[in-house]
């Protein structure tokens, strides 16, 4: 049975790893139209100002070494010099700090659009329409500065990990991978939803990077043909397209901004599935979806089959 997604019981549910992944094809199936107006009003503005900003910073960064002759071939020193220039470059051009900034803000809308819309459809009690734009922007304006400043804390939690030892950076960065659904599902503060992100995927860490890496998997296959078509249809523009991108500011800023739009469509189907994994966590620890059953017993008027008289010629109705 093809389910809806419009209220509650049918998020809370166990799922096995093939369940998950058709529960995010099924979801987006159902409401990528509305879903896709969400992310198209709250999400590709500040997208497309962060590719005006890299764009910017890819034509103002020197990658020429102090002191080389044109024409003259780099020795080892050379290319470090080279890299060297690059980096300082980088790291001291204000544009790049603020277009961080603003790459920060953009992940933040996303996590927080995708995932809003999905809380709101799972706190549902009865079938609904699909959450408005207003209303997924009410939960974003509630809930922007703690995941954005939760968004750093956990990406230094796990940037730390990998930095001393590989192991636990991998363990943390799984087990953190239901961070955010976790924190706006259930409205928990920094550590609490550490706490809560530990427990859930305690036993269940194996499963949850599996999920991982199959959604990560399919997306980069799709990556891989949406490639190859392009590069097919292009043909030989190939060459022209690179020199219209060094002499023209105005080609880059439009194949940063393509990059930008294509991370709109890529990311939302990993953030659903780990989003149905956190239900399907849930439910295999605690039973929320069936107390969600029971709670539902009673409520709706049982339906009239005819009359209620008793009548000693009738059979009944089947």
């Amino acid at each position: 049975m093809r389910l809806s997604f419009t209220q509650a019981s049918d998020f809370h549910r166990e799922r096995d790893f093939g369940q998950k992944i058709s529960a995010t094809i099924e979801f987006i199936a159902a409401h990528w139209r509305p879903l896709g107006r969400v992310l198209a009003y709250l999400v590709l503005p500040v997208a497309l100002v962060r590719s005006l900003l890299l764009a910017f910073v890819q034509r103002q960064m020197p990658i020429v070494a102090p002191g080389r002759v044109p024409g003259q071939p780099l020795d080892g020193s050379g290319v470090l010099a080279m890299q060297a220039n690059l980096w300082q470059a980088i790291f001291t051009s204000p544009a790049y700090w603020l277009g961080s900034l603003i790459g920060s803000i953009s992940f933040t809308l996303l996590l927080l659009s995708v995932y809003g819309y999905v809380v709101l459809l799972a706190q549902r009690r009865t079938p609904g329409p699909p959450p408005t734009v207003a209303e997924v922007w009410a939960v974003v304006k509630r809930s922007f500065l703690g995941t954005l400043f939760s968004l750093w804390g956990v990406g230094l939690l796990v940037g730390t990990g990998f930095l001393f030892l590989f192991i636990p950076g991998l363990y943390l960065g799984i087990a953190l991978s239901l961070f955010f659904i976790v924190k706006l599902s259930e409205g928990t503060g920094f550590g609490a939803t550490l706490s809560r992100c530990l427990l859930l995927t305690r036993g269940k860490w194996w499963s949850t990077f599996g999920l991982i890496f199959v959604a990560v998997l399919i997306l980069y296959v799709v990556i891989i043909g949406v490639g190859a078509v392009a590069v097919m249809v292009s043909g030989g523009f190939s060459a022209t397209l690179h020199a219209l991108k060094d002499k023209s500011p105005l080609v880059n800023v439009v194949l940063t901004s393509l990059g930008s739009f294509s991370t709109l469509l890529l990311y939302p189907p990993l953030l659903l599935a780990l989003a149905f994994q956190y239900f399907n966590l849930v439910e295999r620890r605690e039973g929320a979806g069936l107390r969600l059953m029971i709670e539902s017993l009673g409520q709706t008027a049982a339906p009239q089959v005819g009359s209620t008289n008793y009548r000693p010629d009738d059979d009944g109705e089947y």
